[in-house]
């Protein structure tokens, strides 16, 4: 219960802080998928604190419909810490490195996950593809676990500009969708 309470917290929390990392007006950068900057989060957190876990993946940036963005956000816990720190990686380099003040010992997210392009087939398949049939996109993706399913789990979120949003849960390691909503 009390991840879940503080989970809304630290989703309000980073939608304004890894997402808010502007990146305009730099040059366009390469597409690369949710693992392509993985391993170099993974450094900067090894070096940050030895017991750092991924909690969380996110686009940074816009988002392709094949489920391709020009920065990935990865964010890591460390309970000896108890503190969150997340990485922006884009083009090969880190472009954003916070700490985040809000903390909660969160679970760390399972390794076999699919990555970010297969989920994004997924998710289109799975109810994105008519949502979005008069216009729009995927506008989202982010990777947890035990905030939507206990499981770690894809969120895809669909905007088509006309009303609430669609989302897509998606099991991380199966591919399978689990639910859909909007909101």
């Amino acid at each position: 219960m009390r991840w879940n309470l503080c989970c809304a917290a630290v989703v309000a929390c980073l939608a304004g802080t890894m997402a808010g990392a502007s990146l305009a007006g730099e040059t366009p950068a390469a597409v690369a998928t949710a693992r392509d900057g993985m391993g170099l989060a993974a450094s900067a957190a090894d070096s940050w604190a030895d017991d750092a876990r991924l909690v969380w993946v996110e686009n940074d940036t816009a988002l392709d419909p094949e489920g391709h963005a020009s920065a990935w956000g990865y964010l890591y816990y460390s309970l000896e810490k108890h503190a969150m720190r997340s990485w922006s990686v884009r083009d090969g380099h880190i472009v954003v490195a916070a700490d985040h003040t809000v903390s909660a010992e969160a679970p760390a997210l399972e390794t076999n996950w699919l990555d970010s392009a297969e989920i994004a087939n997924r998710a289109w398949e799975g109810g994105g593809r008519e949502f979005c049939a008069t216009g729009g996109g995927l506008a989202h993706l982010l990777l947890v676990r035990g905030v939507f399913a206990p499981e770690t789990a894809w969120v895809a979120v669909f905007d088509n500009g006309a009303g609430p949003s669609l989302y897509v849960l998606v099991n991380a390691a199966s591919g399978d969708v689990k639910k859909r909503w909007r909101g």
